[in-house]
């Protein structure tokens, strides 16, 4: 039955190619009145807006459902899916398919039901090679379905709009317009390749230059990447010049050594370090450029997780370089995805003025500079500085007239720096503190150095050390290492400063001055000392490492207060046994 309305009777009789296709088998002959009526005047479709009101009686509405469903049945694009096709029925598919009508109403599908989803008409308009299917209730791609054979890049499985009907609608008009403008660029191409064959050949070799180059430079990033995590210089004495692959008497530094080892099993390699032609992308520039490329990609990883956190505070802190450049340190403290806690470095920045003012603006613009987003700014973290901390003009006030939910803190370590650095004021711990300095740089010079070194070697016990550590200038708990190496090698300390009193120059002066200031004061203070450090040092460390919270923090130093205090409770007991150590120390 021919796939018409009553109205079409009543209206311009349409040519033969505009109307719906139907199957020889199941077509019948049209009534003889019905043809006369098909033949009426265009005056008489008047009538047409009075018929159209009759078909959307119930009677023939289910009327023309029967005669669309049986159109559909026969030329629906999913009967023509994964089948072996004849000239005719590739014909029927590509242009005699069934298309749904203008009134059509589109089901909703269970996927998208919950969203009132569904197939839109004027989709049909717009993309010609669009092709619905009432019985699979999706679309399709009519050329796709009628020519694909195979899949794409690496033999991919045909699947959506080709075996499968598409029906996710919520990224429908994204997918097909992507797939129209697939379709578009084969053609411009196919027209390309038939008016430009000599330019085609052009492109091409230049295609297959570029895959060359790339194959070159693949081996050398790799080696450079080995370099950056195994923290090894690259540069050697000599690092220019062609690579001798098979002579290992030269070396010229890590990075050409690993590319020499490397070539002796990679051909292609081997052939482009050893040619005479001049760029082999191995030199210091291509080095530097390597290296900026690796970390821009590395950044831009952080930056990423940093926003798709939306939290996150900064810590930085600035200090002067070798070559006397200020330098501020930006780093980041997030929560990732699955609420790991993590502490990256972002970058170095060059600044020239120290105030609060120039500080701030740097930090923000450096932030802004890597693509983190501001907004996403909950927590700032520096040093007790005035600079920093001002209540007023210092970088932490000025963060927060832009983001007032950075909420600043300073640094615990930090703080039990300076706690530390006060508790060290009383004379006997300063005096302690400043003999031992004057010990390291007494003794770090080649021949008082050796004097220890045979007093070591002459000794009754084997220390796990062999020299002196100097007491760190900033950190004070940090300390704790060198008083305790001072300890561990003081028995052979002090024979040393004997040998050298047995000189005949200045330093045997300055040696019995210091065998002097080793008195009992001295030693009951450096067992005071390295008592106490010995409980600071752990402390400072965790409220250092990357994963610690502030709930953490503060359960840690709670706990060493605790332990403080019942040092004092028992404190009697705890200077007896100082006094103890004190005097072992004394005899030995």
């Amino acid at each position: 039955m021919s796939k018409r309305k009553i109205s079409d009777y009543f209206s311009k009789n349409t040519n033969q190619d505009d109307c719906e296709p139907t199957s020889s088998k199941n077509s019948t002959k049209t009534p003889s009145t019905l043809n006369k009526m098909s033949n009426i005047s265009e005056k008489t479709s008047v009538l047409v807006p009075v018929l159209n009101s009759i078909s959307q009686s119930p009677s023939v509405s289910v009327f023309q459902d029967q005669t669309e469903s049986m159109h559909a049945n026969e030329n629906d694009i999913s009967l023509f899916v994964n089948c072996r096709l004849s000239d005719a029925d590739k014909f029927t598919a590509l242009k005699n398919v069934w298309l749904p009508l203008p009134i059509f109403e589109f089901p909703l599908n269970q996927k998208n039901k919950k969203r009132g989803l569904k197939f839109q008409y004027k989709w049909l308009l717009q993309f010609n090679w669009l092709a619905y299917s009432k019985i699979k209730n999706g679309a399709y791609c009519k050329f796709c379905v009628v020519f694909s054979k195979c899949g794409g890049i690496g033999n991919q499985p045909l699947n959506k709009l080709v075996l499968e009907a598409f029906d996710a609608w919520k990224k429908a008009l994204e997918n097909v317009v992507t797939i129209s403008l697939l379709f578009l660029m084969l053609i411009i191409l196919l027209v390309y390749i038939q008016n430009n064959n000599h330019q085609l050949l052009r492109l091409l070799t230049l295609i297959a230059k570029i895959k060359e180059n790339r194959a070159k430079l693949i081996p050398i990033i790799e080696c450079l990447i080995l370099c950056g995590r195994q923290e090894i210089a690259l540069r050697g004495h000599r690092d220019s010049g062609k690579i001798n692959v098979n002579d290992d008497s030269i070396n010229d530094g890590n990075f050409r050594a690993i590319l020499r080892y490397r070539g002796k099993g990679d051909e292609f390699l081997k052939q482009n370090l050893e040619n005479d032609y001049r760029y082999k992308y191995i030199g210091s520039k291509i080095q530097n450029e390597m290296i900026i490329a690796c970390g821009d990609i590395i950044q831009k990883k952080i930056v990423k997780k940093i926003n798709d956190s939306q939290c996150f505070s900064i810590l930085a802190d600035e200090t002067t370089d070798i070559s006397t450049n200020e330098q501020l340190t930006l780093c980041v403290r997030y929560l990732d995805t699955q609420n790991n806690m993590c502490e990256d470095f972002l970058q170095y920045i060059k600044v020239d003025s120290l105030t609060g003012i120039s500080l701030s603006s740097a930090i923000i613009n450096g932030l802004i500079s890597c693509g983190v987003q501001c907004d996403f700014l909950f927590g700032q973290g520096f040093d007790g500085a005035s600079n920093m901390s001002g209540k007023f003009n210092g970088v932490q006030a000025i963060i927060r007239e832009q983001y007032p939910q950075a909420i600043y803190v300073h640094c615990a370590a930090h703080s039990l720096n300076l706690a530390v650095s006060t508790a060290s004021n009383i004379k006997p711990i300063r005096n302690c503190l400043g003999i031992l300095e004057k010990m390291y740089v007494f003794l770090k010079t080649p021949k008082r150095n050796n004097a220890l070194l045979i007093a070591i070697d002459k000794g009754d016990f084997e220390p796990k050390i062999r020299t002196l550590k100097r007491l760190c200038a900033t950190r004070w708990v940090q300390r704790y290492d060198a008083v305790n190496d001072f300890v561990e090698l003081f028995p052979c300390v002090v024979a040393a400063l004997e040998i050298i009193t047995e000189w005949n120059d200045s330093s045997a002066t300055d040696a019995a001055i210091l065998l002097k200031a080793i008195d009992s004061e001295f030693l009951i203070s450096l067992q005071i000392t390295k008592f106490l450090f010995s409980y600071g040092l752990p402390l400072c460390k965790q409220l250092q490492s990357k994963k610690i919270d502030l709930v953490e923090a503060v359960c840690l130093a709670e706990d060493i207060i605790s332990a403080l205090k019942n040092i004092r409770i028992n404190i009697e007991q705890e200077f007896n046994n100082i006094f103890l150590m004190a005097e072992v120390i004394k005899v030995n």
